[in-house]
């Protein structure tokens, strides 16, 4: 019929809503996969379609596919959109109604409103490609089955009861006791008396305390009120911190952000002009070749100037290390 109705069915793969200015807008809705009980079938979810005449205001969206589909302007697709609705007044005003392929059938009515029908497979969705539906039939329960349970539930009913009374014969009320039931009151009774004594033992009442025997390896590993143990602690924070202190010095950069490869190379050279104490370092980010270890940064200064005239400490630099 026209060219609209192709780009309403590819706009609505990843919109739930188009709108055709000056017609109304296609909306659509998502139908969770039911249950059949009449066809014994598991349908799938899908995707119909609406129409609301009252959305008539420009979303851009329509235009912006023509714009893209035919390489034109945006006042082009704008009037070539009028023209095809025009078009399509027309054809309902003739026909009384027109069909949009894969989507649906729009109705003119004797009000001169227009009704929409969609098609009852739905519309094209990816989400739910390959999806299809499948029998199922579910089992009906047998008659003895049915019959079983209220049996069950009633001989159940009787045994919690520890005194009932028999009111099938009016003139005749008895009262009965289950043994059953009291028997089980009782040991549950025993039960609870035998849990009270062991929370409250009999030495607590004579008020005798008791040491826990230290003894043995696991005395050594759990006794914590030896001092012993606080003292051995300290050796250890102050050799941490000797090891931090003798990591932590000033350097001379020679070069920067090189491959690994050209660094050892760079050192070699260093070494072979009688300059020992050069090395590769890998910081942060880049691979460094260093020379010497400078316990501050005034050593590490003085230094550099003292080589500052040759051809290898000529853009070299003071760098701090293990801050």
């Amino acid at each position: 019929m026209s060219r609209i109705e192709r780009h309403i069915e590819i706009l609505l793969l990843e919109n739930d809503c188009v709108i055709v200015p000056g017609l109304g807008g296609f909306v659509a809705h998502h139908i969770t996969a039911r249950y059949d009980e009449q066809e014994g079938l598991f349908l799938p979810p899908y995707r119909t379609l609406g129409f609301n005449p009252q959305l008539k205001v420009n979303d851009s969206l329509l235009a912006q596919s023509f714009v893209e589909a035919y390489d034109i302007s945006f006042p082009e697709a704008m009037c070539q959109i009028e023209e095809e609705v025009q078009a399509m007044y027309s054809a309902l005003e003739a026909d009384g109604v027109i069909e949009l392929n894969d989507l649906g059938k729009l109705r003119l009515t004797g009000n001169n409103k227009i009704e929409f029908e969609p098609l009852e497979s739905g519309i094209l969705t990816p989400l739910y490609y390959a999806l299809d539906g499948y029998n199922f039939m579910l089992r009906e329960k047998s008659v003895s089955q049915v019959k079983d349970k209220p049996v069950t539930a009633v001989v159940s009913s009787k045994k919690s009861k520890i005194i009932y009374m028999d009111c099938k014969n009016p003139k005749d009320k008895r009262i009965s006791v289950s043994l059953k039931a009291v028997r089980n009151v009782g040991v549950a009774a025993v039960f609870c008396g035998v849990v009270m004594m062991s929370m409250f033992p009999l030495h607590n009442k004579l008020r005798i305390t008791e040491e826990p025997v230290k003894s043995g390896v696991l005395y050594s590993l759990f006794d914590q009120s030896k001092p012993e143990q606080v003292v051995e602690s300290k050796p250890l924070v102050r050799a941490t911190a000797k090891k931090q202190i003798k990591n932590h010095y000033w350097s001379l950069v020679l070069a920067s952000h090189i491959t690994e490869r050209n660094a050892v190379a760079f050192v070699k050279d260093i070494n072979e002009a009688g300059f020992k104490g050069a090395k590769v370092y890998e910081g942060k980010g880049s691979v460094k070749v260093l020379y010497g270890n400078f316990v501050s940064e005034q050593e590490a200064f003085k230094q550099l100037n003292s080589l500052k005239d040759n051809e290898f400490f000529k853009e070299a630099w003071v760098i701090e290390v293990g801050k």
